[in-house]
């Protein structure tokens, strides 16, 4: 079994530097095209989802809420909303900085420390911290780096796989 610290920390901080590869992308695109980044930003598939700057701000959220919970490390300040392409910039810069700080002494030992997940309103079950960062956390990130690529392939952003999984990927 991987420690916290190797299960988490590698893993945002390869999804956030993917998040800012891509919103350098969708701003080059934005700038080529003569298209207003705020369109770009508030792009979204459906009327009722939140928009490409907020996909950003959770995953940044999320980074935070779980350093909070599991090690009582102080997350840096994230408005949840839509976000500026300053602010989207600046939650991504400073939400790495954070993990950057974390020392796997600061995590590991914690796997099985009781943590809430917010799933819904009113809905808070909790789990173990392990579990809370393999089946709750991480799928939600990958969730929202994943809409991110799709909103700004959806609007003919030239992405590709190599986009989106570069970060992730270790050569020998």
């Amino acid at each position: 079994m991987a420690s916290l610290y190797d299960l988490a920390v590698p893993v945002l901080t390869n999804i956030l530097k993917a998040e800012q590869h891509l919103l350098a992308q969708a701003e080059a695109f934005a700038a080529d095209k003569g298209t207003p980044i705020s369109e770009i930003l508030e792009l979204r598939l459906a009327p009722d989802m939140w928009p490409l700057s907020q996909q950003i701000v959770i995953s940044a959220l999320h980074t935070g809420s779980f350093l909070a919970k599991a090690a009582g490390i102080t997350p840096n300040t994230v408005v949840f909303g839509p976000a500026s392409l300053e602010d989207s910039k600046k939650y991504l810069v400073e939400t790495l900085e954070l993990l950057a700080s974390v020392k796997p002494e600061d995590l590991n030992g914690k796997e099985d420390k009781i943590l809430k997940a917010q799933l819904g309103a009113n809905y808070e079950p909790e789990m173990t911290a392990y579990n809370y960062v393999q089946g709750y956390m991480l799928p939600n990130v990958y969730f929202h780096l994943t809409t991110l690529y799709d909103l700004l392939r959806n609007k003919n952003v030239p992405l590709g796989k190599k986009d989106y999984i570069s970060h992730f990927v270790r050569l020998a």
